[in-house]
């Protein structure tokens, strides 16, 4: 059976050659799992979402079933034999892997998801889904929703025109760094206590916390790599901007859409500078609806032009960012329970990009943050990315004490 994309679905097929479409989470349990369960929850998931199982057909844009088994979707390793990556080819699928590594006495998953068949929150509401089958909830009610053409219509009101599409300025690229190329995976810890205060300090601010942690990026990578003016893609989540789903429904999905942001660092610029320009910028890109646009003429082109040439078109208009940040929100702890096995820690990273691409990724669990990034790229390319995440951290605390 085949399962037809979605017009967002293109969206992540327009840089392949920089990008290969994959989001990946890390999950710490504290006890071991059982795999035999899980097997069967995945079974259960797919159910709701079939398309995990099937290859993506990259010139029609659709899921295409194909003899496989759970077999292909969950791995198991030892501590000592841990892969350190996701090997997941979505052209051949299936569209999801789990790896399951065993150390003494706890277990931790790497699941890595396909990101032409959802988008971040997309992925949380897999976990969800997973989450819940695991316990043994009845999914037979569930409906996974893919279609943005309900948001769309909801969003476009005869009163709010559509705004025009505009050619983003491109920022500079990082500078070439030479060496063998390999995988490499970077994460910082922002501890709980120290969260708790830059939430608080943004509220009293009256900014939010993607401006604060967008200006601390733009921040580090202007000390780190002289880069002043970058353009970096902000995302915004349609689900938060449309109808409310009912309670029996996921959207494991593309349902976000980007809007480019332009940031200038100055010299003698402190964070509360940029922060204060960034949020001013953020909320007149929001107010223009400058996140709608690009969605807008996807769709329309969809409806009377094949893939290809919507990929190929699309593609020649989207400028395409060096740098790029995504924020994967809080993670609802009570909603992921593996039976009596608890959470101990979870996060989430992008794709592995190519050199001189770079994406920073956060997200939220109890509290505490974890950034985090995945490269491909030399030795000196994985330590100046290990040295832009340690330069976030040092801006966040230095923002948090008042300086």
């Amino acid at each position: 059976m085949n399962y037809r994309g979605e017009p967002l679905d293109l969206i992540p097929t327009l840089d392949l050659a920089q990008t290969y479409p994959l989001l990946e989470c890390t999950l710490s349990l504290m006890h071991p799992i059982d795999v035999e369960r899980l097997t069967s929850a995945v079974k259960t998931t797919q159910t709701v979402v079939p398309q995990i199982l099937s290859r993506y057909n990259l010139r029609r844009n659709r899921f295409e079933e194909q003899p496989a088994s759970i077999d292909q979707v969950i791995t198991e390793y030892s501590a000592s034999h841990d892969p350190g990556r996701g090997r997941l080819d979505v052209l051949q699928g299936p569209q999801l892997k789990i790896q399951v590594i065993h150390y003494a006495d706890y277990d931790q998953l790497r699941l890595i998801m396909s990101r032409l068949l959802t988008d971040g929150e997309g992925f949380k509401h897999y976990l969800y889904l997973l989450a819940a089958a695991y316990d043994g909830q009845n999914l037979a009610d569930f409906v996974n929703e893919r279609s943005v053409r309900r948001i769309l219509n909801y969003l476009r009101h005869p009163h709010r025109p559509i705004p025009q599409t505009s050619d983003a300025p491109v920022a500079e690229g990082f500078p070439q760094l030479q060496g063998d190329v390999h995988h490499h995976k970077g994460e910082a810890l922002i501890p709980r206590v120290e969260s708790r205060r830059l939430q608080q300090r943004a509220r009293q601010q009256g900014v939010t916390m993607n401006a604060v942690l967008l200006s601390a990026y733009a921040l580090s990578l202007f000390s780190l790599t002289g880069e002043r003016r970058l353009v970096i893609p902000y995302q915004v989540d349609l689900r938060l901007q449309g109808p409310v789903a009912a309670a029996n429904v996921v959207q494991v999905a593309n349902l976000t859409s980007e809007m480019a942001v332009p940031i200038m660092v100055q010299d003698g610029d402190t964070l509360q500078d940029v922060v204060t320009r960034t949020q001013a910028t953020i909320i007149q890109l929001r107010d223009s609806l400058a996140y709608l646009a690009p969605l807008v003429e996807i769709n329309r082109m969809s409806r009377a032009l094949p893939p290809e040439i919507v990929r190929r078109l699309a593609g020649k208009h989207r400028e395409q960012s060096a740098v790029s940040f995504a924020n994967f929100g809080h993670v609802d702890h009570t909603r992921l329970k593996f039976g009596d096995t608890r959470v101990t820690q979870i996060y989430f990273a992008g794709t592995y990009r190519a050199m001189p691409n770079f994406q920073l990724t956060v997200s939220a669990y109890h509290e505490a943050w974890t950034l985090a990034f995945r490269m491909l790229g030399s030795e000196p390319d994985y330590q100046l990315g290990i040295k832009i995440l340690k330069n976030v951290v040092a801006q966040l605390n230095q923002w948090d004490h008042g300086k």
